[in-house]
């Protein structure tokens, strides 16, 4: 199944494209398919995973609009043509 990864805010420059479109295996979630995108973007990999391999706790997922946190997670399960938005920490004032 394909679902595509698009990252607001501050890395979205990092990445080689945003969004990404990523093949994962049928019922995935989340967190495979954010190490996904880490395998094939790793110069965001340190920006989205801590040292002991979570999520950093500071990003925010979104499954079609609705946050993970309100559903299962990073186990939420993903179905063909979900976009995952990934909004990382904004600053300023």
């Amino acid at each position: 199944m394909k679902v595509t990864v698009e990252v607001s805010f501050s890395f979205k420059s990092e990445l080689d494209d945003n969004p990404v479109t990523i093949d994962l295996a049928e019922g995935a979630d989340v967190m495979t398919a954010l190490r996904a995108l880490a395998r094939l973007q790793p110069q965001v990999s340190s920006r989205i995973f801590g040292p002991s391999d979570e999520v950093m706790p500071y990003i925010n997922v979104l499954k079609n609009g609705g946050n993970v946190r309100f559903q299962r997670g990073f186990a939420t399960q993903l179905q063909d043509g979900d976009c995952l938005t990934l909004i990382p920490p904004v600053g300023g004032g």
